[in-house]
């Protein structure tokens, strides 16, 4: 045996010896995601036809929509120019999403592909690295993120997704996740520091960390689900979200959203946050899910009329997991409601 030969040997093995001594901390960390098994299904479908993935900026600019205090107001020239900056970001994202729930569902290889491909470019590109022109450029890029960090997560394992798409992109979504989270960390004494733009923050960041394999990522996030429960008052209601007026019972079913989802997360990790703080995410999700029908407790406690929740996915969709859970037949009733289930900010269909 060479000296090369004897040297080379021993350093695999002292890679081995440290490999094997990370493995119970690797053990700890959040790398499962509730869409790691392959899909069950195995329907005949048509290959889907991957076109390009559209030239997107890396920054973003624009500003909330507004015209009052309590943020309970839209101003429609406002909202008109919101909706203009960001469609190009979201309909990238809602073809992303649809890829790869057509590969969940249907077990076509083809649509993951295509969804990873799109999602690669985007990397390469940078999109959402750049400067953000406002508080509400940077809920965006968290609203953004989330999105395509499920995505992602929802094919990374599929056959024929290339080794380069592995690689960029969940390095880019942890970057992205950097970015967004510095934001808040000056902000514990603000509003959107303590309220539901702080819980899609961490429910982005958790599952970029997820895709990143990275702990201070998925850490964040679980701190984040904790900064929410924390405030679930005994009747299953957020203060911060309270203060939103006529648009309080909107914003308590907005900020579920992202705590149900963390804590699905949380689970595919062998962890149960449903349970913490004495269940407190349950009260909040069947005090929301039972107002959209009856909302006169929020008329009363918020102290003016409830905006109509015009039923659609974004409002409860988010629930199914829960539902699953922890059957509620009034919940399934309202599931039952929404002729699809797909959510932007989540990544497109929930877990389960």
């Amino acid at each position: 045996m060479t000296t090369t030969t004897r040297i080379f040997r021993l350093s695999a093995l002292a890679v081995a010896i440290a490999v094997s001594r990370l493995s119970p901390a690797l053990a700890d960390q959040m790398v499962k995601s509730p869409w790691d098994n392959p899909p069950t299904a195995a329907a005949a479908t048509t290959p889907e036809k991957c076109g390009p993935a559209p030239n997107l900026p890396a920054g973003l600019e624009t500003e909330d929509y507004y015209s009052d205090k309590a943020h309970s107001v839209i101003d429609p020239a406002r909202k008109q120019a919101y909706d203009d900056a960001v469609k190009p970001l979201q309909a990238a994202a809602r073809k992303i999403e649809a890829m790869a729930d057509r590969y969940r569902t249907t077990g076509d290889a083809s649509s993951a592909v295509c969804a990873a491909s799109w999602l690669s470019t985007l990397a390469r590109s940078g999109v959402l690295s750049g400067p953000m022109s406002s508080n509400q450029a940077v809920y965006v890029q968290g609203w953004m993120l989330g999105a395509f960090s499920v995505a992602w997560l929802k094919v990374r394992s599929a056959r024929g997704v290339p080794a380069s798409a592995t690689d960029a992109v969940p390095h880019w979504l942890a970057r992205i996740a950097e970015r967004n989270m510095t934001y808040y960390n000056d902000r514990d004494n603000k509003m959107d520091g303590r309220n539901n733009h702080r819980y899609w923050s961490g429910f982005a960041a958790m599952a970029a960390g997820i895709a990143a394999s990275r702990e201070d990522l998925t850490d964040w996030g679980m701190e984040s689900f904790r900064v929410g429960i924390a405030q679930i008052r005994p009747d299953g209601t957020l203060p911060l979200e309270m203060d939103r007026r006529a648009r309080a019972l909107h914003y308590h079913l907005f900020a579920a959203a992202p705590l149900v989802t963390i804590a699905e997360l949380a689970a595919a990790n062998g962890k149960d946050l449903y349970a913490e703080r004495n269940a407190a995410l349950g009260r909040l999700v069947k005090t929301a899910a039972a107002s959209i029908d009856n909302p006169q407790a929020f008329d009363t406690k918020a102290g003016v009329k409830q905006e109509e929740i015009k039923l659609h996915a974004d409002d409860i969709a988010w629930a199914q997991p829960f539902e699953k859970r922890f059957p509620d037949p009034a919940l399934h009733a309202l599931l039952d409601k929404l002729p699809n289930r797909s959510i932007l900010y989540l990544g497109g269909l929930p877990p389960g």
